[in-house]
């Protein structure tokens, strides 16, 4: 009877802002594998979100200079636009990929529920070094995996 072999899972933790070239030449490193399986998280900042929900919130336009409220509704507006620029991105950077590439978005608090199912053995997260300075950096340090934290450059 044949083995079955487990997927090894490489990660990329991204931001909006995050080096999506540098990361994915780093992922291509480790993909190596058919069974190999790609999923990238966008990780979104859960402190805009509440920001966007206190009552003296503005948004100025860099542009005008122009204040309006900064609302629940506005913050998701950008996020969308986020999210689509990101999505289509990953999907120009890996179309000669010989495998799906997964893109979940995740808020920053729910983290914890990624990184338990990786494996210390076999899985890799590829993480923007951006995030070391926000508050989902204690979680990503303290993975079981192999964690590589990418600079802009790398």
């Amino acid at each position: 009877m044949k083995k079955k072999t487990e997927r090894r899972r490489i990660v990329l933790a991204v931001t909006e802002t995050s080096p999506l070239p540098a990361l994915w030449r780093i992922a291509k490193q480790h993909l190596v594998d058919p069974n190999d399986e790609l999923i990238t998280y966008l990780i979104h900042d859960e402190r805009w979100r509440r920001a966007a929900s206190l009552p003296f919130t503005r948004e100025v336009s860099r542009i005008s200079g122009r204040r309006q409220d900064f609302t629940e509704g506005r913050a998701a507006e950008i996020d969308a636009v986020a999210t689509a620029r990101l999505t289509k991105q990953l999907r120009r950077l890996t179309e000669d990929a010989p495998r799906r590439i997964v893109l979940e978005v995740l808020p920053e608090g729910e983290i914890h529920r990624v990184l338990e199912k990786l494996s210390a053995v076999k899985d890799v997260i590829i993480v923007s070094s951006e995030l070391k300075q926000r508050p989902v950096y204690d979680a990503l340090v303290q993975v079981r995996c192999r964690a590589l934290f990418v600079e802009p450059d790398d």
